[in-house]
Protein backbone atom coordinates (compact mmCIF):
# COMPACT_ATOMS: atom_id res chain seq x y z
CA UNK A 1 0.00 0.00 0.00
CA UNK A 2 1.53 3.29 -0.69
CA UNK A 3 0.49 6.22 0.94
CA UNK A 4 0.38 9.76 -0.51
CA UNK A 5 1.53 12.62 1.75
CA UNK A 6 0.96 15.76 1.43
CA UNK A 7 2.61 18.82 3.02
CA UNK A 8 -0.02 21.25 4.62
CA UNK A 9 -1.02 24.21 2.41
CA UNK A 10 0.08 26.84 4.45
CA UNK A 11 -1.69 30.06 5.22
CA UNK A 12 -1.33 33.00 3.59
CA UNK A 13 0.34 35.14 5.91
CA UNK A 14 2.82 31.85 6.36
CA UNK A 15 4.05 31.85 3.30
CA UNK A 16 4.52 35.42 3.19
CA UNK A 17 6.20 35.19 6.35
CA UNK A 18 8.38 32.19 5.34
CA UNK A 19 9.00 34.04 2.15
CA UNK A 20 10.11 37.60 3.81
CA UNK A 21 12.73 35.67 6.55
CA UNK A 22 14.14 33.90 3.53
CA UNK A 23 14.49 36.73 1.37
CA UNK A 24 15.01 39.87 3.51
CA UNK A 25 17.10 40.96 6.80
CA UNK A 26 16.15 43.97 8.91
CA UNK A 27 17.45 47.04 7.38
CA UNK A 28 18.60 49.31 9.84
CA UNK A 29 17.69 49.33 13.72
CA UNK A 30 18.60 47.48 16.84
CA UNK A 31 17.80 44.02 15.32
CA UNK A 32 19.48 45.33 11.90
CA UNK A 33 21.08 42.20 9.32
CA UNK A 34 19.01 39.31 11.35
CA UNK A 35 16.36 37.80 8.67
CA UNK A 36 13.29 39.37 8.61
CA UNK A 37 10.83 37.37 10.83
CA UNK A 38 7.34 38.91 11.25
CA UNK A 39 6.45 39.48 15.20
CA UNK A 40 3.18 38.10 16.59
CA UNK A 41 1.50 41.50 16.68
CA UNK A 42 2.80 42.22 12.67
CA UNK A 43 1.40 38.89 11.77
CA UNK A 44 -1.91 40.11 13.45
CA UNK A 45 -2.16 42.75 10.71
CA UNK A 46 -1.03 40.78 7.66
CA UNK A 47 -3.39 38.09 8.62
CA UNK A 48 -6.58 40.37 8.40
CA UNK A 49 -5.18 41.66 5.70
CA UNK A 50 -5.10 38.34 3.99
CA UNK A 51 -8.31 37.00 4.88
CA UNK A 52 -10.53 35.90 2.84
CA UNK A 53 -14.16 35.07 2.55
CA UNK A 54 -15.76 33.05 -0.36
CA UNK A 55 -16.78 36.05 -2.16
CA UNK A 56 -13.82 38.42 -1.33
CA UNK A 57 -11.63 39.68 1.40
CA UNK A 58 -12.79 39.25 4.92
CA UNK A 59 -11.76 43.32 5.65
CA UNK A 60 -12.36 45.96 3.25
CA UNK A 61 -10.42 48.04 5.62
CA UNK A 62 -7.68 47.11 8.09
CA UNK A 63 -6.45 49.79 10.80
CA UNK A 64 -2.66 49.51 12.35
CA UNK A 65 -2.32 51.93 14.69
CA UNK A 66 0.59 51.85 16.83
CA UNK A 67 2.99 54.03 18.70
CA UNK A 68 5.87 55.21 16.47
CA UNK A 69 9.25 53.81 15.86
CA UNK A 70 7.78 50.33 16.02
CA UNK A 71 8.93 49.22 11.98
CA UNK A 72 5.48 50.24 10.45
CA UNK A 73 7.12 52.03 7.38
CA UNK A 74 9.11 48.26 6.80
CA UNK A 75 6.33 46.09 7.39
CA UNK A 76 3.84 47.78 4.87
CA UNK A 77 6.53 48.32 2.55
CA UNK A 78 7.32 44.13 2.97
CA UNK A 79 3.45 43.87 2.09
CA UNK A 80 3.90 46.24 -1.11
CA UNK A 81 7.05 43.96 -1.72
CA UNK A 82 4.72 40.75 -1.53
CA UNK A 83 2.22 41.98 -4.38
CA UNK A 84 4.61 43.20 -6.71
CA UNK A 85 7.20 40.62 -6.96
CA UNK A 86 6.63 37.87 -9.24
CA UNK A 87 8.53 35.34 -6.84
CA UNK A 88 6.07 36.01 -3.74
CA UNK A 89 3.53 33.88 -2.39
CA UNK A 90 1.05 36.48 -2.43
CA UNK A 91 1.57 38.30 -5.99
CA UNK A 92 -1.09 39.85 -7.98
CA UNK A 93 -0.22 39.79 -11.64
CA UNK A 94 -0.40 43.53 -12.80
CA UNK A 95 -0.93 44.69 -9.29
CA UNK A 96 -1.80 48.44 -9.04
CA UNK A 97 -1.59 50.38 -5.52
CA UNK A 98 -1.36 53.47 -3.96
CA UNK A 99 0.37 54.77 -0.87
CA UNK A 100 -1.02 58.36 0.52
CA UNK A 101 0.06 60.77 2.84
CA UNK A 102 -0.89 64.44 4.34
CA UNK A 103 2.09 65.62 2.81
CA UNK A 104 5.17 64.78 -0.04
CA UNK A 105 7.41 63.82 2.75
CA UNK A 106 5.25 61.29 4.40
CA UNK A 107 4.71 59.55 1.27
CA UNK A 108 8.08 58.85 1.10
CA UNK A 109 8.41 56.91 4.47
CA UNK A 110 7.04 53.44 3.26
CA UNK A 111 8.74 53.22 -0.49
CA UNK A 112 12.15 54.06 1.14
CA UNK A 113 11.86 51.13 3.49
CA UNK A 114 10.92 49.17 -0.01
CA UNK A 115 14.41 50.32 -1.62
CA UNK A 116 15.66 49.15 2.01
CA UNK A 117 14.25 46.10 2.41
CA UNK A 118 14.95 45.16 -1.64
CA UNK A 119 19.16 46.25 -0.64
CA UNK A 120 19.00 44.03 2.30
CA UNK A 121 18.43 41.07 -0.71
CA UNK A 122 20.45 42.42 -3.64
CA UNK A 123 17.83 43.02 -5.49
CA UNK A 124 17.56 46.87 -5.52
CA UNK A 125 17.55 47.29 -9.24
CA UNK A 126 14.32 45.79 -9.64
CA UNK A 127 12.43 48.40 -7.99
CA UNK A 128 11.99 51.57 -9.78
CA UNK A 129 11.18 55.03 -8.75
CA UNK A 130 9.22 57.74 -11.37
CA UNK A 131 8.90 61.19 -9.92
CA UNK A 132 6.57 62.53 -13.08
CA UNK A 133 3.85 63.41 -12.03
CA UNK A 134 4.72 64.23 -8.43
CA UNK A 135 5.30 62.81 -5.66
CA UNK A 136 6.07 59.90 -8.21
CA UNK A 137 5.37 55.73 -8.73
CA UNK A 138 6.58 53.51 -7.98
CA UNK A 139 7.32 50.34 -10.85
CA UNK A 140 8.42 46.54 -10.79
CA UNK A 141 7.60 44.24 -13.59
CA UNK A 142 4.46 45.10 -14.70
CA UNK A 143 2.92 46.50 -11.35
CA UNK A 144 2.58 49.97 -10.03
CA UNK A 145 2.00 52.03 -7.04
CA UNK A 146 1.02 55.52 -7.20
CA UNK A 147 2.66 58.15 -4.55
CA UNK A 148 0.17 60.45 -3.33
CA UNK A 149 -0.92 63.78 -1.20
CA UNK A 150 -3.48 64.38 0.40
CA UNK A 151 -5.66 65.59 -2.19
CA UNK A 152 -9.03 63.63 -2.64
CA UNK A 153 -9.06 63.99 -6.55
CA UNK A 154 -6.00 61.89 -6.67
CA UNK A 155 -8.00 59.06 -5.55
CA UNK A 156 -11.14 59.44 -7.84
CA UNK A 157 -10.88 57.61 -11.25
CA UNK A 158 -8.28 54.94 -9.80
CA UNK A 159 -8.69 51.93 -10.10
CA UNK A 160 -6.74 49.96 -6.88
CA UNK A 161 -6.02 46.20 -5.51
CA UNK A 162 -4.68 48.34 -2.38
CA UNK A 163 -4.92 51.82 -1.06
CA UNK A 164 -1.93 52.65 1.74
CA UNK A 165 -2.57 55.24 3.54
CA UNK A 166 0.08 56.52 6.07
CA UNK A 167 -0.11 58.57 8.77
CA UNK A 168 -3.87 58.91 8.95
CA UNK A 169 -3.95 60.66 12.33
CA UNK A 170 -1.97 63.27 10.52
CA UNK A 171 -5.20 64.34 8.31
CA UNK A 172 -5.92 67.97 7.93
CA UNK A 173 -9.73 69.07 8.44
CA UNK A 174 -8.90 70.16 4.44
CA UNK A 175 -8.13 66.58 3.66
CA UNK A 176 -11.14 64.66 5.18
CA UNK A 177 -12.23 63.25 2.32
CA UNK A 178 -9.55 62.06 1.40
CA UNK A 179 -9.97 58.11 2.77
CA UNK A 180 -13.33 58.11 1.12
CA UNK A 181 -11.37 58.85 -2.28
CA UNK A 182 -9.23 56.32 -1.95
CA UNK A 183 -11.95 53.46 -0.82
CA UNK A 184 -13.79 54.08 -4.01
CA UNK A 185 -10.96 53.93 -5.76
CA UNK A 186 -11.37 49.54 -4.57
CA UNK A 187 -14.60 49.20 -6.23
CA UNK A 188 -13.58 47.78 -9.77
CA UNK A 189 -10.43 45.28 -8.34
CA UNK A 190 -12.48 44.97 -4.90
CA UNK A 191 -9.14 46.16 -3.36
CA UNK A 192 -8.93 47.07 0.01
CA UNK A 193 -7.85 49.93 2.22
CA UNK A 194 -4.95 49.85 4.96
CA UNK A 195 -5.19 53.29 7.30
CA UNK A 196 -1.81 53.28 9.65
CA UNK A 197 -0.34 55.64 11.99
CA UNK A 198 -0.80 57.29 15.90
CA UNK A 199 -4.20 58.38 16.53
CA UNK A 200 -3.33 61.97 15.98
CA UNK A 201 -5.63 64.59 15.33
CA UNK A 202 -7.95 63.54 12.76
CA UNK A 203 -11.48 62.61 14.27
CA UNK A 204 -12.30 60.51 10.72
CA UNK A 205 -9.28 58.03 11.84
CA UNK A 206 -10.53 58.17 15.36
CA UNK A 207 -13.97 57.90 14.73
CA UNK A 208 -12.74 54.29 12.84
CA UNK A 209 -10.77 53.12 15.85
CA UNK A 210 -13.30 53.67 17.74
CA UNK A 211 -16.20 53.09 16.25
CA UNK A 212 -15.53 50.10 13.47
CA UNK A 213 -17.88 48.26 11.10
CA UNK A 214 -17.24 44.69 10.43
CA UNK A 215 -15.78 45.03 7.45
CA UNK A 216 -12.92 47.07 9.32
CA UNK A 217 -10.40 45.04 11.43
CA UNK A 218 -8.29 47.07 13.83
CA UNK A 219 -4.85 46.63 15.08
CA UNK A 220 -4.40 49.16 17.73
CA UNK A 221 -2.08 49.19 20.44
CA UNK A 222 -1.77 51.85 22.95
CA UNK A 223 -1.72 53.53 26.55
CA UNK A 224 -4.94 54.78 27.64
CA UNK A 225 -5.62 58.11 29.03
CA UNK A 226 -5.71 57.51 33.01
CA UNK A 227 -2.57 54.92 32.18
CA UNK A 228 0.78 56.18 34.07
CA UNK A 229 3.57 57.81 30.85
CA UNK A 230 5.75 57.49 33.62
CA UNK A 231 6.18 54.21 34.02
CA UNK A 232 8.09 51.99 32.36
CA UNK A 233 5.33 48.83 32.35
CA UNK A 234 3.02 51.24 30.73
CA UNK A 235 5.89 51.42 27.91
CA UNK A 236 5.97 47.75 27.55
CA UNK A 237 2.53 47.14 27.31
CA UNK A 238 1.83 50.14 24.69
CA UNK A 239 4.56 49.01 22.38
CA UNK A 240 4.58 45.48 21.51
CA UNK A 241 8.40 44.49 20.84
CA UNK A 242 10.04 47.07 23.03
CA UNK A 243 13.56 45.90 22.99
CA UNK A 244 13.83 44.48 19.63
CA UNK A 245 12.35 46.99 17.67
CA UNK A 246 12.65 50.03 19.20
CA UNK A 247 15.11 49.77 22.26
CA UNK A 248 14.08 50.35 25.99
CA UNK A 249 16.89 53.46 26.58
CA UNK A 250 15.11 55.25 23.53
CA UNK A 251 11.76 54.99 25.68
CA UNK A 252 13.53 56.34 28.43
CA UNK A 253 15.79 58.97 26.87
CA UNK A 254 12.46 60.11 24.87
CA UNK A 255 10.12 60.37 28.31
CA UNK A 256 13.11 62.35 30.00
CA UNK A 257 13.76 64.90 26.94
CA UNK A 258 9.71 65.37 27.41
CA UNK A 259 9.63 65.90 31.12
CA UNK A 260 12.88 68.26 30.81
CA UNK A 261 10.63 70.07 28.33
CA UNK A 262 7.63 70.58 30.62
CA UNK A 263 5.33 68.47 28.65
CA UNK A 264 4.37 65.04 28.47
CA UNK A 265 2.10 65.61 25.96
CA UNK A 266 3.72 64.64 22.69
CA UNK A 267 5.68 61.78 24.65
CA UNK A 268 2.00 60.35 25.31
CA UNK A 269 0.61 60.81 21.78
CA UNK A 270 3.47 59.81 19.60
CA UNK A 271 5.31 57.07 21.79
CA UNK A 272 2.32 55.45 23.45
CA UNK A 273 -0.59 56.52 20.94
CA UNK A 274 -2.97 57.73 23.36
CA UNK A 275 -6.00 59.51 21.77
CA UNK A 276 -4.37 63.33 22.45
CA UNK A 277 -3.72 65.88 19.90
CA UNK A 278 0.09 66.44 19.58
CA UNK A 279 -0.39 69.33 17.70
CA UNK A 280 -2.20 71.34 20.37
CA UNK A 281 -0.86 71.09 23.71
CA UNK A 282 -1.72 72.86 27.45
CA UNK A 283 0.55 74.87 28.82
CA UNK A 284 0.96 73.70 31.42
CA UNK A 285 -0.92 70.29 32.14
CA UNK A 286 -3.58 70.66 34.95
CA UNK A 287 -2.06 68.17 37.70
CA UNK A 288 1.32 70.17 37.39
CA UNK A 289 -1.19 73.39 37.96
CA UNK A 290 -2.61 72.31 40.72
CA UNK A 291 0.87 70.46 42.47
CA UNK A 292 2.00 74.31 42.55
CA UNK A 293 -1.41 75.58 44.83
CA UNK A 294 -0.44 76.46 48.28
CA UNK A 295 -2.25 78.05 50.70
CA UNK A 296 0.46 79.64 52.26
CA UNK A 297 2.25 80.65 49.26
CA UNK A 298 3.51 84.23 49.64
CA UNK A 299 6.91 86.08 48.35
CA UNK A 300 9.51 87.12 50.95
CA UNK A 301 9.68 90.23 51.96
CA UNK A 302 12.27 92.38 50.02
CA UNK A 303 12.62 89.88 47.18
CA UNK A 304 13.43 90.62 43.55
CA UNK A 305 10.88 89.93 40.83
CA UNK A 306 10.22 89.42 37.29
CA UNK A 307 7.23 90.80 35.20
CA UNK A 308 5.34 90.08 32.38
CA UNK A 309 3.35 92.21 30.54
CA UNK A 310 0.84 91.76 27.43
CA UNK A 311 -0.72 94.95 26.47
CA UNK A 312 -4.07 94.77 25.20
CA UNK A 313 -6.46 96.98 23.18
CA UNK A 314 -10.51 98.28 23.25
CA UNK A 315 -11.19 94.23 23.50
CA UNK A 316 -8.22 92.60 25.10
CA UNK A 317 -7.22 92.12 27.92
CA UNK A 318 -3.99 93.75 29.60
CA UNK A 319 -2.42 91.46 31.97
CA UNK A 320 0.59 90.99 34.04
CA UNK A 321 2.28 88.13 35.96
CA UNK A 322 4.57 88.64 38.75
CA UNK A 323 7.35 86.08 39.64
CA UNK A 324 9.56 85.82 42.97
CA UNK A 325 12.91 85.25 42.30
CA UNK A 326 13.75 83.30 45.31
CA UNK A 327 10.02 81.73 46.65
CA UNK A 328 8.94 81.38 42.95
CA UNK A 329 5.54 82.65 44.23
CA UNK A 330 3.32 83.50 41.23
CA UNK A 331 0.76 86.37 40.85
CA UNK A 332 -1.39 87.77 38.53
CA UNK A 333 -3.16 90.93 37.38
CA UNK A 334 -5.11 91.71 34.75
CA UNK A 335 -7.76 94.61 33.54
CA UNK A 336 -10.45 96.02 30.92
CA UNK A 337 -11.39 99.14 30.08
CA UNK A 338 -13.86 100.35 31.85
CA UNK A 339 -15.93 102.64 29.54
CA UNK A 340 -16.74 100.75 26.43
CA UNK A 341 -19.87 99.26 25.32
CA UNK A 342 -19.49 96.51 27.29
CA UNK A 343 -19.87 95.50 31.19
CA UNK A 344 -17.79 92.64 32.74
CA UNK A 345 -20.57 90.34 32.59
CA UNK A 346 -21.26 91.52 29.20
CA UNK A 347 -17.53 90.72 27.89
CA UNK A 348 -17.59 87.18 29.90
CA UNK A 349 -20.46 86.47 27.73
CA UNK A 350 -19.00 87.19 24.60
CA UNK A 351 -15.80 85.21 25.50
CA UNK A 352 -17.65 81.97 26.05
CA UNK A 353 -16.58 82.32 30.07
CA UNK A 354 -19.90 83.00 31.54
CA UNK A 355 -19.76 84.85 34.64
CA UNK A 356 -15.62 84.74 35.35
CA UNK A 357 -14.81 87.96 34.99
CA UNK A 358 -17.26 89.10 37.45
CA UNK A 359 -15.81 86.66 39.71
CA UNK A 360 -12.56 87.51 38.92
CA UNK A 361 -13.49 90.91 39.89
CA UNK A 362 -14.60 89.77 43.08
CA UNK A 363 -11.49 88.65 43.90
CA UNK A 364 -9.34 91.64 43.07
CA UNK A 365 -7.15 89.64 40.25
CA UNK A 366 -9.13 91.77 37.53
CA UNK A 367 -10.19 95.59 37.22
CA UNK A 368 -11.21 98.18 35.38
CA UNK A 369 -9.30 101.21 34.06
CA UNK A 370 -10.51 104.73 32.58
CA UNK A 371 -11.25 105.22 29.08
CA UNK A 372 -12.59 102.93 25.89
CA UNK A 373 -8.94 101.47 25.55
CA UNK A 374 -7.12 100.39 28.68
CA UNK A 375 -5.34 103.15 30.01
CA UNK A 376 -1.76 101.49 30.16
CA UNK A 377 -0.29 103.94 32.54
CA UNK A 378 -2.93 103.48 35.37
CA UNK A 379 -2.56 99.62 34.69
CA UNK A 380 1.03 100.19 35.44
CA UNK A 381 0.70 102.42 38.40
CA UNK A 382 -1.67 99.99 40.00
CA UNK A 383 0.55 96.81 38.80
CA UNK A 384 3.39 98.86 41.16
CA UNK A 385 1.20 98.70 43.94
CA UNK A 386 0.81 95.70 43.74
CA UNK A 387 4.52 94.62 43.57
CA UNK A 388 5.37 96.95 46.58
CA UNK A 389 8.46 97.32 48.50
CA UNK A 390 9.97 94.55 45.88
CA UNK A 391 12.96 95.70 43.27
CA UNK A 392 11.88 94.72 39.57
CA UNK A 393 14.44 92.91 38.58
CA UNK A 394 13.14 93.46 34.71
CA UNK A 395 9.83 93.76 32.78
CA UNK A 396 9.27 91.69 29.31
CA UNK A 397 6.44 92.40 26.74
CA UNK A 398 6.09 92.29 23.10
CA UNK A 399 8.96 94.11 21.37
CA UNK A 400 6.72 94.85 18.77
CA UNK A 401 4.64 97.29 20.92
CA UNK A 402 8.00 98.75 22.65
CA UNK A 403 7.76 102.54 22.03
CA UNK A 404 3.72 102.27 23.14
CA UNK A 405 5.19 100.40 26.34
CA UNK A 406 7.95 102.62 27.54
CA UNK A 407 5.64 105.85 26.58
CA UNK A 408 3.07 104.54 29.60
CA UNK A 409 6.41 103.40 32.08
CA UNK A 410 7.49 107.29 31.55
CA UNK A 411 4.25 108.57 31.92
CA UNK A 412 3.99 106.46 35.03
CA UNK A 413 7.21 107.44 35.93
CA UNK A 414 9.02 103.66 35.92
CA UNK A 415 12.12 102.90 35.04
CA UNK A 416 11.88 99.10 35.54
CA UNK A 417 14.77 97.43 33.27
CA UNK A 418 12.70 96.39 29.72
CA UNK A 419 13.08 93.23 28.12
CA UNK A 420 11.67 92.67 24.79
CA UNK A 421 10.39 89.58 23.55
CA UNK A 422 8.62 87.94 20.13
CA UNK A 423 6.16 85.56 20.38
CA UNK A 424 7.28 83.33 17.05
CA UNK A 425 8.98 80.00 16.98
CA UNK A 426 12.06 81.65 18.86
CA UNK A 427 11.05 83.84 21.70
CA UNK A 428 7.86 81.88 21.77
CA UNK A 429 9.20 78.50 21.97
CA UNK A 430 12.00 79.45 24.29
CA UNK A 431 9.33 80.95 26.76
CA UNK A 432 6.62 78.23 26.53
CA UNK A 433 9.34 75.63 27.60
CA UNK A 434 10.87 77.93 30.42
CA UNK A 435 7.28 78.15 31.75
CA UNK A 436 7.30 74.11 31.73
CA UNK A 437 10.10 73.59 33.59
CA UNK A 438 9.23 75.86 36.28
CA UNK A 439 6.40 74.16 36.99
CA UNK A 440 7.20 70.91 36.37
CA UNK A 441 10.17 71.32 38.67
CA UNK A 442 7.74 72.43 41.28
CA UNK A 443 9.76 76.13 41.92
CA UNK A 444 6.63 77.28 41.03
CA UNK A 445 4.33 77.94 44.26
CA UNK A 446 0.91 80.48 44.06
CA UNK A 447 -1.94 80.54 45.82
CA UNK A 448 -5.16 78.87 43.75
CA UNK A 449 -6.11 81.92 41.17
CA UNK A 450 -9.19 81.47 38.88
CA UNK A 451 -7.35 83.85 36.39
CA UNK A 452 -4.45 81.74 35.68
CA UNK A 453 -6.53 78.57 35.63
CA UNK A 454 -8.75 80.98 33.02
CA UNK A 455 -5.67 81.18 31.28
CA UNK A 456 -4.34 77.70 30.44
CA UNK A 457 -7.70 76.50 29.88
CA UNK A 458 -8.08 78.89 27.17
CA UNK A 459 -4.59 79.24 25.87
CA UNK A 460 -3.17 76.49 23.33
CA UNK A 461 0.35 75.99 22.68
CA UNK A 462 0.45 74.95 18.73
CA UNK A 463 3.16 72.61 17.73
CA UNK A 464 5.01 72.79 14.45
CA UNK A 465 6.19 69.91 12.24
CA UNK A 466 10.00 71.25 13.90
CA UNK A 467 8.37 70.75 17.15
CA UNK A 468 8.87 74.43 17.70
CA UNK A 469 5.76 75.56 20.61
CA UNK A 470 3.84 78.83 20.03
CA UNK A 471 0.67 79.93 21.75
CA UNK A 472 -2.58 79.87 20.28
CA UNK A 473 -6.45 80.54 21.07
CA UNK A 474 -8.09 77.21 21.86
CA UNK A 475 -11.03 78.91 20.01
CA UNK A 476 -12.46 82.79 18.31
CA UNK A 477 -13.13 84.35 21.86
CA UNK A 478 -10.61 82.94 23.78
CA UNK A 479 -8.72 85.50 25.65
CA UNK A 480 -4.56 83.88 26.21
CA UNK A 481 -2.92 87.57 27.87
CA UNK A 482 -2.66 86.33 30.90
CA UNK A 483 -1.01 82.96 29.36
CA UNK A 484 1.57 85.24 27.65
CA UNK A 485 2.41 87.50 30.22
CA UNK A 486 2.84 84.08 32.41
CA UNK A 487 5.47 82.88 29.93
CA UNK A 488 7.55 86.14 29.56
CA UNK A 489 8.05 86.08 33.34
CA UNK A 490 8.71 82.59 33.84
CA UNK A 491 11.03 82.62 31.00
CA UNK A 492 12.88 85.42 32.81
CA UNK A 493 13.12 83.98 36.02
CA UNK A 494 14.47 81.05 34.51
CA UNK A 495 16.85 82.64 32.71
CA UNK A 496 18.24 84.00 35.81
CA UNK A 497 18.58 80.80 37.61
CA UNK A 498 20.21 79.50 34.38
CA UNK A 499 22.65 82.10 34.35
CA UNK A 500 26.29 81.44 35.67
CA UNK A 501 26.97 82.68 38.61
CA UNK A 502 30.08 85.31 38.81
CA UNK A 503 32.98 83.72 40.09
CA UNK A 504 35.60 86.72 42.26
CA UNK A 505 39.31 85.85 42.83
CA UNK A 506 40.79 87.56 46.33
CA UNK A 507 44.26 87.99 46.05
CA UNK A 508 46.50 89.14 49.26
CA UNK A 509 49.86 90.77 49.08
Amino acid sequence: MITIRRKPKLEPVDALANWLAREFTIPAGISRGEPFVLHDFQREIVAAYLSQDYDGPTFRTCIFSTPRKLGKSTLLGAILLGLMCPDSPIHIPHFCGAIAAPTEKHTGYIAAAMFALLETAGREGELHKRVDPKPGRLLMGNGVCHLSTGNMKQGHGADLDLAVIDETGLISAGQGELINAFYDALAAKDGQLILTGTRGDSPEYNELISRPDKRTHVTLWGADLNDDASDPAVWEAANPALGTIKSRRFMQDAHDKAEQGGSLTSFKAWHLNMPLSPSRQLLVEYGQLQRAYDVNAKPIPGEQCFVGLDLGGSAAMTAAVIVYAESGVIRPIAAFPGEGELDLAQRGKRDGVGNLYVSLAGTGELFETSGQVTDVAEFLARLREEIGDHPVQSISGDRYRDAEFRTAMARAKIDWPVVTRGTGPKDGDNDIRATRRMFLSGKAKMQRSLLIEAAVAEADVKVSATGACQLDKSHRNARIDVAQALTLACSAYVSAMDAPQPEYEVQLW
